[in-house]
């Protein structure tokens, strides 16, 4: 049975606690302040790190509008993308990011918590998970190639960073916990793939390498926030069945 504290935490969970409030406003506040000492001002990064960042947060609360923001940020992020001739994370986010958003925004509003602005954890079976292992594989040699016919900027990366982005976008439709751990990777690598361009473009791109520094830690604590909340419903459906 769950007790009166878990009971209370489950009621409130579409609610800020202290620690999300520090973790947004840092993260906001350091992407600012890596903006305002670069030398090069690009407002479009500034704009995308700190939308990226507000959708990572909301994403780890479950929140409904996460989604909608993700359509947003997938858009401002393509623009640049290709501004940085990384076709591969611009074809990712117009062919698949953005279509999966839409379908997930409604999907998420099927699966809200009742009189709540939050959506019910997913349960991915096993069989699913090996599925999406086989069709991952055929899309890593066909996103590679590609890529490499529209002579993509650091391929092997650009590669991989699809396909990880790919993955998280569909555990996120699915509403499993484990979107974030796709996230993760995708986060070291995205941070390997700008950090590239940082050092060849210059200080402009600064705020998108922090943001996805800030999107590391955000998914780490999505990722625990999100089983925490998933053990409350295994409790929750326990108790209305005993």
């Amino acid at each position: 049975m769950l007790s009166v504290k878990e009971k209370k935490e489950n009621v409130m969970k579409a609610k800020w606690n202290w620690f999300e409030i520090g973790l947004l406003s840092v993260s906001v506040v350091a992407i600012i302040c890596c903006f305002i000492f670069s030398s090069d001002k690009d407002y479009l990064s500034l704009a995308s790190s700190i939308l990226g960042v507000v959708t990572v947060v909301f994403t780890s609360k479950g929140l409904l509008l996460a989604p909608i923001l993700s359509v947003v940020y997938s858009i401002v992020y393509t623009i640049i993308s290709v501004g940085q001739r990384y076709y591969g994370e611009a074809i990712i986010y117009m062919l698949i990011m953005i279509p999966m958003q839409v379908i997930t925004i409604v999907g998420w509003f099927r699966n809200k918590k009742t009189d709540s602005d939050v959506v019910e954890v997913g349960k991915v079976s096993k069989k699913e998970y090996l599925i999406l292992s086989g069709v991952t594989v055929v899309m890593t040699f066909a996103f590679y190639f590609l890529l490499k016919v529209l002579n993509t900027a650091q391929l092997v990366v650009s590669t991989i960073s699809l396909i990880t982005s790919a993955l998280a976008t569909y555990l996120v439709f699915r509403r499993s916990s484990n979107y974030a751990l796709f996230y993760i990777l995708n986060d070291i690598i995205l941070i390997v793939l700008w950090t590239i361009a940082l050092v060849a473009q210059g200080t402009s791109l600064l705020p998108v390498v922090v943001s996805f520094y800030v999107f590391f830690i955000n998914d780490v604590y999505g990722f625990i926030r999100w089983k925490r909340q998933e053990k409350l419903q295994v409790k929750e459906v326990e108790t209305e069945t005993n």
